[in-house]
């Protein structure tokens, strides 16, 4: 099923979470850059980081995929990822220097993500359309 271009709730969701994807993928291209043009402490480690990184893009790509195809099950993976963007936002406020410009660009967009998720009819009925 394609996206309901009268629902804002799916489109804003798919937006979103494709924005994110993307940015993702930005990162971990920058993690590989830097693992193989920079000394690191332990390249185990670095690579691993590397490996999991890209493993999390793949799975939120093929999410997001299947989240525009209307599978149901994508909404607890979708918002299991949201969580975790909301706790790196947390994470970015405190410390020595925190960065509340960047809590607020990644919390905002996850919390909007979560509602809608858990309570647009919109996005319900696009999910529920499950019968393939």
């Amino acid at each position: 099923m394609a996206v309901n271009p009268k629902s804002f709730a799916v489109f804003a969701i798919v937006a979103i979470v494709t924005l994110q994807t993307l940015g993702l993928w930005v990162v971990s291209g920058v993690f590989v850059y830097d693992t193989v043009t920079q000394p690191s402490n332990s390249l185990a480690g670095a690579i691993f980081l590397d490996v999991m990184i890209i493993l999390s893009a793949a799975a939120m790509s093929i999410a997001t995929v299947m989240f525009v195809r209307g599978r149901s099950s994508t909404r607890s993976a979708i918002i299991v990822w949201q969580m975790t963007v909301i706790g790196i936002g947390i994470a970015s406020s405190q410390g020595a220097e925190p960065r509340w410009d960047l809590a607020a660009l990644l919390i905002v967009p996850a919390a909007v993500v979560t509602a809608l998720l858990l309570f647009s009819r919109d996005v319900s009925r696009h999910l529920d359309s499950d019968e393939r």
